[in-house]
């Protein structure tokens, strides 16, 4: 069977099984899963058993790095496609260190101009993952946050290493802040978001702002951030085997990402140790009870409180890591993508312009 049917069946498969009742659910996954006083979600034991015959879940052996990318490309849309969301969508660019910066705006159906806006940079360890791979999310989210979203393709590792990543961030916030009227956004209220290694992006663009680097984002919406590309979390060790980010996969992007172990204490790459934290922006963080990430996106939104800053953070016990881009197949994740979008709505509405 051609690769990409495979696929297909694949996520079909998931899409009939993650909406079957409980009861039949939990048939297919076994026995509960409880570590670290956590249950995890039923809908995820099956997505972990059914996403082990799927060629994308282990990209670090897939062959080649251009494989790899298509493959998730594939996947990423196939998930996406189960949202269904009255909104609009404008391809553009914009000009970054590199060349041009790919850019995706979502408008939902009604939404007046100008209004609040939301740039998103999407996960993929800074190795995989592209604005399609989380088209589905972006569309989510502005449709229930009932705000602008525009979606960056900022240059991947290994052809483009630490920092290109973070100046095509900063170079698209600047962008997209500077020319609002073109994306029907209010310039004072604009936020940032992402998840995963785009959870990072998000943060040291907010750090950036400040500093005054920058214009400063009106909110930051953090999904399963990576925040400590060096640290030994104890939640690395209880999760790092067989729930979908394993360690040597993790390792793989970061060293992709890094050409020096000595970058990882860097802010840029890793926003926990940035100890310059007056000026950031309210912040939502939400992590997952079952991901390797979780105590470094966790730690990272305690030192935020410690400094003042506003913070809301959301532990959604039983999910995985990288929930974002599964909400279009998974309804757990969609329940924890529908409330991040509730707290961005909030979060931008009671941001004064």
């Amino acid at each position: 069977m051609p690769r990409r049917l495979f696929l297909r069946a694949i996520m079909a498969a998931l899409r009939f099984l993650l909406n079957l009742p409980e009861p039949l659910l939990r048939v297919v996954a076994g026995r509960p899963v409880e570590i670290d006083g956590q249950r995890l979600a039923t809908t995820a034991q099956v997505m972990i058993r059914v996403s082990k015959l799927a060629p994308f879940d282990y990209p670090h052996t897939n062959g080649s790095v251009e494989r790899a990318r298509g493959e998730l490309n594939a996947a990423g849309v196939l998930a996406g496609s189960g949202i269904r969301a009255r909104v609009r969508t404008t391809d553009s660019s914009c000009k970054g260190p590199g060349g041009a910066i790919p850019l995706r705006l979502y408008e939902p159906h009604g939404v007046a101009a100008p209004g609040p806006a939301l740039v998103f940079f999407h996960g993929g360890g800074f190795v995989l993952g592209s604005i399609d791979t989380h088209d589905g999310a972006c569309r989510y989210l502005a449709a229930e946050a009932g705000v602008r979203v525009i979606s960056v393709d900022y240059r991947l590792a290994p052809e483009n290493r630490f920092p290109a990543a973070v100046e095509d961030a900063l170079a698209a916030f600047e962008h997209v802040r500077a020319n609002s009227a073109d994306f029907g956004a209010d310039p004072g209220r604009i936020a940032v978001g992402g998840d995963s290694s785009g959870g990072n992006l998000a943060a040291v663009v907010a750090h950036a702002g400040a500093r005054g680097d920058i214009p400063c984002p009106a909110f930051s919406l953090l999904l399963n951030p990576a925040t400590d590309a060096f640290g030994t979390h104890a939640s690395q060790e209880l999760f790092g085997l067989g729930f979908r980010l394993d360690t040597e996969e993790r390792d793989w992007y970061r060293d992709s990402y890094l050409v020096d172990l000595a970058l990882c204490r860097d802010p840029r790459a890793s926003v926990l140790y940035d100890d310059q934290l007056d000026g950031l922006p309210p912040t939502y963080v939400a992590t997952s009870g079952f991901d390797p990430l979780r105590d470094e996106g966790e730690a990272y939104a305690r030192r935020l409180q410690e400094a003042g800053v506003p913070v809301v953070l959301r532990r959604h016990e039983g999910l995985l890591h990288g929930f974002a881009s599964r909400a279009g197949v998974d309804p757990d994740a969609r329940v924890a993508l529908q409330h991040a979008a509730g707290v961005l709505r909030a979060g931008l509405a009671l941001t004064t312009p």
